[in-house]
Order: C-alpha cells, then sequence, then structure tokens
C-alpha cells in the first residue's frame, strides 16, 4: 500500500508541476493580452493603421540600438515607418524583409526626428541619447516649451503627426545661444 500511496504522490506532483505550467503560459496571455488592448485603445484614439508585431531579437553595440520585429513587406511594412509600444514612439523601421524588419530604436545617439511641444507648438529635433532619455534640441529661443510638456511627433516623412515622443524634464536656455533645448 505505501508504493501505491508513493506512486500516487508522484503522480500528483506531476500533476501539479503540469497545472503550474498552465497556469503560467495563461498569465503570460492574459498580460499579452492586457497589452494589446492597451495598443488598441491607443490606435482608437489616433486613428492609426497599426500593424501588431513581436520583437524577435535586439541588436546593439555600445553605441547603435535596433530591435529586429517579426513584420516585413508581406505585412506592409516599408522604411521610415514609426514603431510604437504603448502609445509611444520607440524608433522606426529601418531594413525592411519580406517577413522581418529592423527598427531603429529611438534611445540610439544616431536617431533623430522632427518633433513639436504640444503646448506651445515649439519645434524642434529630438535626439536619442543613451541611458538618458532624449533631447529635444534646435528648438529657437522665440518659442515656448515649459516642464511637464508632452513632445509629440511633428509629422515627417512617412511617420505621422501626433505620436507621443514623451515629457519635458527640464528646459536649457541660454541668452547668448541661437536655440535652446529640453530633456
Amino acid at each position: 500500500k505505501a508504493t501505491e500511496l508513493s506512486k500516487q504522490n508522484k503522480q500528483q506532483s506531476q500533476e501539479i508541476l503540469e497545472l503550474k505550467n498552465q497556469l503560467a503560459s495563461l498569465k503570460e496571455i492574459a498580460n499579452e493580452n492586457e497589452q494589446l488592448r492597451s495598443q488598441l485603445k491607443f490606435n482608437e484614439q489616433l486613428a492609426f493603421d497599426l500593424t501588431a508585431a513581436r520583437v524577435v531579437s535586439s541588436e546593439g553595440t555600445s553605441l547603435r540600438k535596433y530591435a529586429n520585429i517579426d513584420r516585413g513587406k508581406s505585412s506592409g511594412l516599408s522604411s521610415g515607418m514609426a514603431v510604437i509600444a504603448s502609445g509611444v514612439l520607440v524608433g522606426t523601421v529601418d531594413k525592411v524583409e519580406e517577413f522581418s524588419s529592423t527598427v531603429f530604436l529611438s534611445t540610439d545617439p544616431e536617431f533623430r526626428i522632427r518633433a513639436l511641444g504640444q503646448d506651445g507648438r515649439a519645434q524642434g529635433i529630438v535626439k536619442g541619447q543613451l541611458g538618458q532619455g532624449y533631447l529635444f534640441d534646435k528648438i529657437t529661443q522665440a518659442e515656448k516649451i515649459s516642464s511637464n510638456e508632452l513632445v509629440i511627433t511633428a509629422g515627417s516623412g512617412i511617420v505621422p503627426k501626433g505620436i507621443l515622443i514623451g515629457q519635458v524634464e527640464a528646459v536649457q536656455k541660454s541668452d547668448n545661444a541661437v536655440f535652446q533645448s529640453a530633456t
């Protein structure tokens, strides 16, 4: 009888392990579902034509930052398109293959995109800064930009106007400079 109980115990332990694995998978699916629902709400607000994609790998040296996604020409993607996650710009499509693409991440120091301050409508260029967020640069001294102001894409190439890039933390202004900047 003890060997039968031991056998049952092993069997139940195996079932418990399988159920824990199923639970972990279901939790992951629920998280993904929540993210997708959030993306759909964002899409309803701005009415962008979005294509869902998954990051399949990322590349990066200390200076260059890229991610590879599982969508390409067959899904209608083309070079220069905006890449958005949770309603925020994360980069632009760089290279496009038939079924995959390389995304040039906005945190890369070489990344540049035209931008607007949402309140004061200040125009400038957002540049990526590794580990330091973004620099909103080349804003003329005559334009108003303030802390906590949202920064959005200005619309350039095939990147539409109005995609959230970030929020201004601080403004750097100098009386003898042509431009001001914000981080």
